[in-house]
């Protein structure tokens, strides 16, 4: 009897995981419901274990994410993160209509083929509110694409070539090919695609046994051991590193927060360099990084080391595009040679140990395509929010929970609040969206000058906690933003103004409302704005007093978004993406804002908070 664990299989997980999330039998659901279903289950638990950067944060944004229905565009989950747009559409196919159509559909392939196409083209296709929310956040000069048409259905070759093409060209983005991935996964293939993502999970006890390149008459390695841990340096073969992959997969980036982001230009580069420029790889590619916890050298050969429970922490792009390349010239990878750095950890779950290994993943993975907000996470101040939030009355017997960590825990119970969506609602609202900054990473940067050290810095130091008033305001801001998000997306849906298109520029304008009503009292503005930090007002109706203010400041960001947009657009030169990302736009809107005040002058007190 063979002692090997039985192997993972999607539609047996699927099946479990719907059980346990939705509280129902796989068996009840429909046909579509169980598409929705596979596409967020393939999401979760096959994607985000190996890349966790890819997926929102909170539990109500991945849920948003799942758009299929009426207007859905061929999409049944998409996501924007850290610059990579990732869209899933799911073929659920099970008895009866399975037998009847056991193949895949050519034309529903070539149809997701065109998705980006639509998408690109959001403000004429008609799609759903959840849809294009998404779309207008798109930046299609810069942002990279990860596409996947899964399926239960068989495959016939002429489908696998259709998608070696890649998506359909889209005109007056020629450059787009190079930033999309595209994935056709048949059921043998997510099985096996769920069993590497559940390896991320496992700890390896495996001894793996590095072979360095030799180096002439010195030592193939130096030692730069300290009394507390060792650090060996070397050349390791790019064949011994695609072997290594073939051997244990993703399992050897447990400690790797980006992990593998795709077949983009930068990992087709790696290719074509391992392939044809063999000699010149090591000066070209900044080489991989890798803890153990225990290394020792190999009696028998001076060249080896034997590591426990090796993982990679940073280079997992360059591993798996040299095991690609390895797949198409075994004797090209061979001539590779990969710069490496093995640096000993203790197992010891200690506090000291446990930074040391944060610290370790965090320096070596700044580089790029690297989403900061995950290196925020064990910030003293995001873990004091955490408590604060906790400390919040519930709403509606729901407690708040804020979620500086990305896990795949749900929380049904909870009202979730995600980091990423609090620290960028609240910079929006104090000084405009983050695309005028430098994006998402500005927001982060907990550098002098970052926008992260603006909002919780002081002077050159992160503060470890935020005063009573600061996180009172910040509180309140939040709860002011969150009911106000309601009425701009049932404005921007109903009037499909495109200066309504993105929440984060409302957010300013929202604020600059509130900023020109107390002109001259800013101190009661902040009083205002701790006061709402106790949520008990949201149970209010749409009449009570709070809301009804919260309704009219909504109207006059609305109007000024949109004189402000009118006005610009009538410059010849005019392009709509840009004006969202320009500071200037601040600036109208801001004088606009203030047109709109002096119109209301005489009433003037209707727009400010009553002073308790």
């Amino acid at each position: 009897m063979s002692s090997e664990p039985r192997k993972a299989w999607f539609q047996e997980y699927l099946r479990d995981w719907v059980e346990v999330t939705r509280k129902e039998t796989f068996d009840a659901l429909t046909d579509i419901q169980r598409s929705k279903a596979m596409a967020r289950f393939f999401a979760e638990r096959v994607l985000g274990p190996r890349n966790p950067t890819i997926l929102p944060f909170a539990e109500e944004d991945i849920e948003a994410s799942v758009v299929d229905g009426k207007g859905d565009c061929g999409i049944d989950f998409i996501s924007r993160e850290n610059g990579v747009v990732l869209i899933i559409q799911a073929k659920y196919s099970g008895g009866k209509k399975l037998a009847k159509r056991p193949h895949e559909e050519a034309a529903d392939l070539e149809y997701f083929r065109s998705v980006l196409g639509r998408l690109s083209d959001f403000r004429k296709i008609e799609m759903n509110q959840a849809l294009r929310e998404v779309s207008a956040e798109i930046d299609w000069d810069t942002d990279k694409f990860q596409l996947y048409y899964i399926t239960l259905r068989q495959l016939a070759a002429n489908q696998e070539h259709a998608v070696g093409l890649g998506v359909t060209p889209v005109i007056d983005i020629p450059d787009l090919a190079d930033r999309c991935e595209m994935y056709l996964l048949d059921e043998n293939k997510l099985n096996s695609e769920l069993r590497d993502a559940l390896s991320v999970e496992q700890s390896d006890p495996t001894t793996f046994r590095l072979h360095f390149a030799g180096n002439g008459e010195s030592p193939p390695w130096i030692n730069l051991g300290t009394t507390h841990r060792q650090c060996y340096v070397g050349r390791i073969s790019g064949a011994q590193l695609a072997a290594l992959f073939s051997e244990h997969k993703s399992k050897l980036f447990g400690l790797n927060i980006r992990n593998y982001i795709g077949d983009n230009g930068t990992n087709k580069t790696i290719r074509k360099t391992a392939l044809e420029a063999a000699d010149d790889f090591f000066f070209f590619n900044n080489g991989i990084s890798a803890l153990a916890t225990h290394i020792r050298h190999d009696t028998q050969d001076p060249r080896t080391l034997l590591c426990e429970r090796l993982a990679i922490v940073n280079g997992a792009q360059t591993v798996r595009s040299l095991h690609k390349a390895h797949a198409t010239s075994a004797s090209a990878a061979r001539d590779v040679h990969v710069l490496l750095r093995l640096t000993e950890f203790g197992t010891k779950k200690t506090a000291t140990e446990q930074e040391f290994l944060d610290n370790v993943t965090k320096y070596n993975n700044t580089q790029n395509a690297i989403k900061l907000s995950d290196f925020r996470s064990n910030d003293k101040i995001q873990l004091d929010l955490r408590r604060r939030f906790d400390a919040l009355p519930s709403i509606n017997g729901r407690r708040f929970l804020y979620k500086n960590k990305r896990s795949g825990e749900r929380e049904a119970d909870r009202t979730v609040i995600g980091m990423e969506e609090f620290v960028k609602t609240l910079y929006s609202f104090l000084f405009g969206p983050d695309d005028m900054f430098g994006g998402t990473g500005h927001v982060f940067d907990a550098t002098q000058g970052g926008g992260y050290a603006k909002l919780f810095g002081n002077n050159d130091e992160i503060l470890p906690t935020l005063t009573n008033e600061v996180f009172a305001r910040y509180a309140g801001i939040w709860f002011f933003c969150a009911e106000a998000r309601e009425r701009w997306r049932t404005k921007s849906r109903e009037s499909k103004d495109p200066s309504l298109e993105r929440r984060w520029m409302f957010f300013y304008a929202l604020g600059q409302s509130l900023r020109t009503a107390y002109a001259g009292q800013e101190p009661a503005l902040d009083t205002t704005l701790c006061s709402l930090s106790n949520p008990s007002w949201i149970k209010q109706p749409e009449d009570g007093p709070v809301k009804k203010i919260i309704t009219r400041h909504c109207k006059l960001a609305f109007k000024s978004l949109s004189d402000a947009y009118k006005e610009a657009s009538r410059d010849p030169a005019f392009k709509h993406r840009n004006w969202f990302r320009a500071q200037a736009t601040l600036a109208a809107v801001t004088e606009h804002m203030a047109s709109s005040w002096t119109l209301l002058s005489d009433h003037a007190t209707d727009y400010i908070f009553a002073q308790k």
